[in-house]
């Protein structure tokens, strides 16, 4: 089911005397832009500018009221379409939870298969094998491995880092 039909008409916004606003707004903002402010003319500029702002704002404030009532519609469908497809997401969650649970399970697998691989290259050398442990994450990653078997590139950077101890050990003790 990929179909979801809806219809809805665009509301139209009409302002009336739309003309008559803007020569009102224009005459307010051209009979004040030009003013002089000056000591003398300060306390009745502040007035001025203190009604001009009172205006803007209750002229924003009318223009977020008619948004409000505008996107009513598309508020009630949201909150409906977000209440029919939750239990889509839950099933999605579940079905989510069940593989990410899979996925730790066979990364511990992974790690459990690293570590043998460490002990397993040195044994019978002088390298302790819990110096590679910030390393293991990195090395039991999914891309690693064909299902639980390690790849040969895996096993060849572990053999690297390893044989690489090895040198600073010979090298230490020359």
């Amino acid at each position: 089911m990929n179909e979801f039909n809806v219809t809805f008409e665009p509301a139209k916004i009409e302002v009336l005397d739309r003309e008559k606003f803007e020569e009102q707004i224009n005459s307010i903002a051209q009979a004040n832009s030009n003013r002089l402010v000056t000591v003398e003319s300060m306390a009745d500029d502040k007035k001025t500018r203190a009604e001009l702002r009172k205006l803007s704002k209750s002229l924003n404030d009318e223009k977020i009221r008619i948004k409000k009532e505008y996107n009513q519609p598309l508020t009630e469908f949201e909150v409906w379409f977000k209440k029919a497809v939750a239990v889509l997401d839950q099933a999605i969650s579940q079905i989510d939870s069940g593989i990410k649970d899979i996925e730790a399970e066979k990364k511990a697998e992974r790690k459990k298969v690293v570590h043998e691989l460490l002990i397993e290259l040195t044994t019978d050398t002088e390298v302790d094998s819990r110096i590679f442990e910030s390393f293991v994450d990195d090395w039991s990653k999914a891309s690693n491995f064909n299902d639980i078997k390690p790849k040969k590139q895996l096993i060849d950077s572990i053999t690297y880092v390893i044989d690489g101890e090895k040198q600073k050990i010979a090298e230490y003790k020359a």
